[in-house]
């Protein structure tokens, strides 16, 4: 049995070539081949990857009846995914449910492996989204693990592996990429620790300035209340001494006008 689901092997292929394709074969074959890739082939019991070494079987093609088509023969290398049952692949996890694992096979080829097929002692955990087993180890995401081939599946030219993991020597491949931890934060409640931690206050741009500028306010007000108002004094007091001034006028002007009744009174007498 083959341990290899990679196979090159030699194929004869028959093309049919458009007369537009007359003047450059090469075009029209190249388009015919490519049309084959990742599909499966019956001919070749596999999934058809690339082809190489494309040559002509004859210098001339052939014109059938009154077809306007050229038929020709071509010889070409062909790579083949040909996996089949009992055969051992690796495979990379891509997916945990309750009831199966699904991975890639090649990274591109679906498969999976049902729960009756997992090794004995597994579980599944929807915390950890994986599956543990009774020895702690376990199947998650990014795994590689080793299959063996129970049936292959074939829908729409593409193909399906249903695997085991019920074998001698199974096991899994943790993948090396880092994986985020959360981390666990454990109260000592007989200390009396507080379930709570009390949240610190920050403050914004918007209430900084607010608080510097009562601040600010708050200085002013001390200031002018230690200071003396030089600006009232000095005005109240030309106020008072004009009042003053004003009032000894008056009473210089009403002498003065007794004075000149008593005059007027000594003439007439």
């Amino acid at each position: 049995m083959a341990s290899n689901a990679f196979v090159l092997c030699k194929v004869r292929h028959s093309v049919s070539l458009s007369p537009c394709h007359a003047v450059d074969a090469r075009v029209g074959i190249e388009q015919d081949l490519t049309e084959q890739l990742m599909r499966y082939s019956e001919a070749l019991q596999g999934v058809v990857l690339s082809f190489s070494n494309v040559q002509l079987g004859r210098p001339n093609g052939t014109i059938v009846n009154e077809m306007p088509y050229i038929h020709c023969k071509v010889l070409t290398d062909a790579l083949v995914f040909r996996p089949k049952e009992g055969m051992m692949l690796r495979g990379v996890v891509n997916k945990i449910g309750s009831n199966h694992v699904g991975m890639l096979f090649a990274g591109v080829f679906n498969g999976s492996v049902a729960e009756a097929e997992l090794p004995k002692g597994y579980v599944h955990n929807y915390a950890q989204d994986c599956w543990l087993g009774e020895d702690g180890s376990s199947i998650s995401v990014e795994d590689e693990v080793e299959v063996k081939v129970l049936r292959v599946h074939v829908a729409g030219g593409m193909i399906a592996i249903e695997a085991t993991m019920r074998f001698d020597a199974a096991g899994v491949a943790k993948s090396t990429a880092p994986k985020k931890v959360k981390k666990t934060s454990h109260l000592n409640l007989a200390a009396g620790e507080p379930v709570t931690k009390p949240i610190k206050e920050k403050k914004t741009k918007k209430t900084k300035k607010v608080d510097e500028a009562e601040d600010k306010q708050e200085k002013k007000s001390k200031k002018r209340k230690h200071e003396k108002p030089d600006e009232e004094v000095v005005e109240e007091e030309p106020v008072e001494a004009e009042e003053v001034k004003v009032k000894s006028k008056k009473h210089k002007h009403k002498d003065k006008d007794a004075k000149k009744k008593k005059h007027k009174k000594t003439k007439h007498d």
